[in-house]
């Protein structure tokens, strides 16, 4: 399995947007199953599923990919991220999802999930989809007013962090924000500073409902939530999967971030089990 970066070409900005693949490990799965796309949220980038994800699942025999969105982690497009709206992130999948040899499950987590949602919405030819933690169509409004009664200090360090970057941010409430289980401190420093701000025009525009308004999505889609998840209550993840028509699944006992939980095989194999059933249910390589 190997890691590789680089500007994969179309549409996409300029230089190139940061594709990290690990290959998968000879295993039954690689023969049935497509490559997976995993796309980050929002002030995060590829590298959040690299810690434990992409290598977990090549080794299981996926063939394993990781996209920043334009702005984020090694993609062009820093200087001009304010200005990247949801439907400049669809263009950037759909120019990932161009250069891979078949139509991936794409793994939207959070603000990708979103992405992922409209990505399939717009005939962004994919396998399946699994949607984790995802913001749901109904917008961040109505979870925002929730954090503003009940956790006004997570809110504000949101701000700081988009308006002042990673420096500034209160490690212990980002502990909480994102994490259920305790964290080494070393290590939660590590993740906190490699967070980033956030487009504000895409932070904007989640916040309105965007009720589906392309037509129907023709591929198998899973819906995963985080029992612990302050960001994406579970009231949401069920709003999701009610649209989508399926039941949600649960990962015990994690916060918002569960690929980078101590905890983080827990939510992998709820993953597994989701792209088996997907499997199942025609998300097999064509």
């Amino acid at each position: 399995m190997y890691a590789s970066f680089g500007g994969i070409g179309g549409s996409g900005p300029e230089t190139g947007l940061e594709l990290i693949r690990y290959a998968g490990s000879d295993g039954a799965s690689d023969a049935v199953f497509p490559p997976l796309l995993f796309i980050h949220g929002a002030f995060a980038g590829a590298w959040c599923w690299e810690v434990h994800y992409l290598p977990h699942f090549a080794g299981l025999g996926y063939e394993a990919h990781a996209l920043s969105l334009r702005g984020h982690g090694a993609s062009a497009g820093r200087e001009t991220l304010n200005s990247a709206s949801l439907s400049h992130y669809v263009e950037d999948v759909a120019e990932a999802v161009e250069s891979l040899p078949h139509p991936p499950v794409l793994i939207g987590h959070s603000m990708g999930g979103l992405v992922v949602d409209i990505a399939l919405r717009q005939g962004v030819p994919a396998a399946g989809a699994v949607l984790l933690a995802s913001v749901p169509p109904t917008g961040l409004a109505p979870s925002g007013m929730q954090m503003m009664l009940t956790e006004p200090r997570l809110l504000w360090q949101m701000g700081i962090l988009q308006g002042f970057g990673p420096a500034w941010v209160d490690v212990d409430e980002a502990h909480r924000a994102l994490f259920a289980e305790e964290m080494d401190p070393e290590v939660l420093l590590d993740y906190t500073s490699r967070m980033q701000p956030e487009s504000q025009l895409a932070l904007f525009e989640m916040g309105f409902p965007r009720w589906p308004r392309w037509g129907g999505v023709s591929v198998p889609v899973a819906v995963i939530g985080a029992e612990e998840d302050v960001i994406i209550p579970q009231w949401m993840v069920r709003t999701t999967a009610w649209l989508y028509g399926v039941e949600p699944r649960w990962i015990p006992g994690a916060g918002h971030a569960t690929m980078l939980e101590p905890g983080w095989r827990r939510g992998a194999d709820c993953l597994e089990r989701a792209l088996a059933d997907l499997v199942r249910t025609g998300a097999g390589r064509s």
